[in-house]
């Protein structure tokens, strides 16, 4: 084989392994309490309203906080993810709509009703 067909050979397999390089991607939202949640709810404010961060790397969706939240989240839908987080006695539904215009979290709990929206930042 002559030098020029193994260069070729080399960039061909160079660029394969280049494109399965997947890029990570990220939102960063600040959740706001819902005006109509009850004092029960307040209570798990300080673990809602701060940056919250969707990271979508490999396939795999992950939602992070400083308070300590790090929840791997599944596609229900294209671009819509979506968990359930236990923070003490509370129950969260959390959904990542990246699908809506603009991108959305949800923080939602059953029993008490607590509810916390964001929109991208």
């Amino acid at each position: 084989m002559n030098k020029a067909v193994r260069r070729t050979i080399a960039l061909g397999a160079t660029m394969t392994l280049l494109t399965g390089v997947a890029v990570a991607q990220s939102a960063t939202f600040w959740l706001a309490a819902d005006p109509g949640n009850i004092q029960g709810c307040i209570a798990a404010d300080p673990q809602f309203t701060r940056q919250h961060t969707f990271t979508l790397e490999d396939g795999e969706a992950t939602l992070t906080a400083a308070g300590g939240i790090h929840t791997k989240m599944k596609q229900v839908r294209p671009n819509v993810y979506e968990t359930d987080y236990a923070l003490g006695r509370m129950h969260m539904h959390i959904v990542a709509d990246l699908a809506a215009t603009p991108p959305t979290l949800m923080v939602s709990e059953k029993s008490l009703g607590c509810k916390w929206t964001a929109k991208k930042s």
